[in-house]
């Protein structure tokens, strides 16, 4: 598939802005600049020979659920694998943030989105049908356009139901910051509960600055390499197994988080994927990660 020009100049004005942004190290001048911008560095325009091809993929994606329906569902599983941007990447031999090119986290990747959603844990994959004016899916048309006929020629999804990838951010935030009610609704699921959080030892959820965590009966730490975890995936399994299926687990293992979601909830375990979510909403809120 020929892609349109226009999407590969808003890529490049995307990533300008990207590299921009972290060359200037103080909050209240980035978000001066960003409010000078014009539009389009934010919001991408599409051509409609663009938009046709886009449509056609489309097509042979999934259906995925409302945010709202997705953290019913998470609510009453308690356990979820969110196959989002950074996965696909992976699975088409790409690498992210998190994790170089790993055919072997590939193929695990490719195998959840296959199986789909059962009793024991909900899978979730980008929607990249929806329209939205929210922020986490101002890019997303860009992002289908790019890699998402790759995917599907290495992917074959399951017929069942898949929750959004997206949903922990719409529930809990929008333009104008923390929705409380929504966020309400996520901390059900850690609330008066034993949680081990698996991330790295620089994580934004050691300080819990937000005090999202402020009412779970017992936490504890279990650290993790903060890239290529899956390189040491038996390990991290391995320990996260001496604790007991009490225990509910909190994921912020970039994609591997997505397999050993899947492979815990299987095992007896409520595991969270979570991601980036704690990050975002420090950003949300205006607060620095570190």
């Amino acid at each position: 598939m020929k892609i349109d020009y226009q999407i590969t100049s808003a890529f490049a004005l995307w990533r300008a802005k990207k590299v921009l942004y972290s060359l200037i190290p103080s909050r209240q001048l980035r978000k001066k600049l960003r409010a000078k911008l014009p539009r389009k560095w934010d919001v991408i325009s599409y051509s409609p020979r663009a938009l046709e091809q886009y449509g056609q993929i489309l097509q042979r994606y999934p259906d995925v659920a409302s945010p709202e329906e997705t953290c019913k569902t998470a609510l009453e599983i308690q356990s979820f694998s969110r196959i989002g941007d950074g996965e696909f990447n992976v699975i088409i031999g790409g690498r992210n943030s998190f994790n170089q090119s790993n055919a072997a986290l590939a193929e695990r990747l490719k195998d959840i989105c296959e199986q789909g959603t059962d009793r024991h844990c909900l899978v979730c994959l980008n929607n990249y049908k929806i329209k939205s004016e929210h922020p986490a899916y101002t890019w997303f048309l860009y992002h289908g356009a790019r890699y998402l006929d790759d995917v599907l020629h290495r992917v074959s999804f399951a017929s069942a139901d898949y929750g959004d990838a997206y949903f922990l951010l719409r529930i809990s935030q929008d333009q104008n910051g923390l929705k409380p009610e929504g966020l309400a609704r996520l901390k059900a699921l850690w609330n008066g509960k034993k949680v081990l959080f698996v991330c790295n030892r620089k994580s934004p959820l050691v300080s819990d600055k937000l005090g999202f965590f402020a009412e779970i009966a017992t936490k504890e730490f279990l650290f993790v390499p903060d890239k290529d975890a899956f390189d040491s995936y038996d390990d991290i399994l391995t320990d996260i197994k001496k604790y007991d299926t009490s225990w509910q687990i909190y994921l912020e293992v970039g994609a591997t988080a997505s397999v050993l979601a899947w492979d815990l909830s299987h095992q007896g375990y409520h595991a969270l994927d979570m991601g980036d979510f704690y990050k975002r909403s420090l950003c949300t809120c205006g607060e620095d990660a570190d």
